[in-house]
């Protein structure tokens, strides 16, 4: 085991751990943006929820950012295919929501805590990165 290598490669680690946290940091303010209510008054509140799609959002981002980070050659490839990625993401989590919310808002049930709606869209952020994430390749 040569130390030296993991020495040297060190800052690379920490560059792309950085942009990467950075990413889904965007990523996770974007759907709050999204949001009409606030997550995190709601969390606060005890809200299961909320705190279920809230956790879906950020595993699916994460996936995504996963998948990005194995296949980018270089740091400008990571960040440009992290930000397609997370932005379809958005918009397929958006569509799908959509589809699912012609009777009823989606958005508040989970406002009003329904467990199973918040389960149900948190699932769905994070079937949609797994789908998106397998798409980033080369």
């Amino acid at each position: 085991m040569d130390i030296t290598y993991y020495l040297q490669t060190f800052d690379h680690f920490v560059i792309y751990l950085a942009i990467s946290l950075v990413l889904f940091l965007i990523g996770t303010y974007i759907f709050k943006l999204l949001t009409p209510y606030s997550e995190r008054a709601q969390i606060k509140n005890g809200n299961t929820a909320v705190t279920l799609k809230l956790l879906g959002k950020m595993a699916g981002l994460v996936v995504v950012l996963q998948s990005a980070i194995r296949s980018s050659i270089n740091l400008v490839d990571l960040a440009i295919w992290a930000l397609i990625a997370i932005v379809i993401q958005i918009v397929l989590h958006l569509v799908i929501e959509y589809i699912f919310t012609r009777n009823t808002s989606l958005a508040k049930e989970v406002e009003n805590g329904n467990v199973a709606v918040g389960l149900f869209l948190g699932g769905v952020s994070v079937l949609v990165g797994m789908i998106v994430a397998a798409t980033i390749s080369y």
